[in-house]
């Protein structure tokens, strides 16, 4: 049983023969094709590796350019709401915005201080809507 085993692991004395003969019409067709599929390929990826080394090379300029510009930008509003509120400060305190601000006041206290404020006043404040508020809910808890 030995002898056997060791016959199947032999190595074969004879040369393999080739299936298809290198002259035959297929081999011939199909290797120009594959050679020229090759280099389309090679043709291709060199072409295609080329572009993704500019369109990189693009965008990080791109970015780069971009944050240079957002900077300015951010840097530009600050220097705009700084001198907006400078400019805010001083015009509040100009002599015509103090004359109109105390002809506001002026006007919003002679509502509240004079006949018609003085009713508007006594209407909404008047300590006596809290004793009728409480006196309407007894009667609406009574009467159910």
């Amino acid at each position: 049983m030995e002898l056997s085993k060791v016959a199947i692991i032999a190595a074969p004395t004879k040369e393999p023969r080739a299936v298809t003969n290198p002259s035959s019409s297929v081999v011939a067709i199909f290797v120009p094709t594959l050679v020229v599929i090759l280099r389309c390929q090679r043709v291709l990826a060199a072409a295609s590796l080329s572009l993704h080394i500019k369109v990189s090379w693009l965008a990080r300029h791109l970015s780069q350019v971009l944050r240079i510009f957002a900077s300015q930008i951010y840097s530009a509003s600050k220097l705009f709401r700084y001198h907006t509120a400078i400019l805010g400060r001083t015009i509040w305190k100009t002599k015509p915005i103090q004359r109109l601000r105390k002809k506001i006041v002026f006007e919003f206290f002679t509502l509240m201080l004079g006949s018609c404020g003085n009713l508007l006043c006594l209407l909404l404040f008047w300590p006596g809507w809290w004793l009728l508020g409480i006196a309407w809910l007894v009667v609406r808890w009574l009467t159910g």
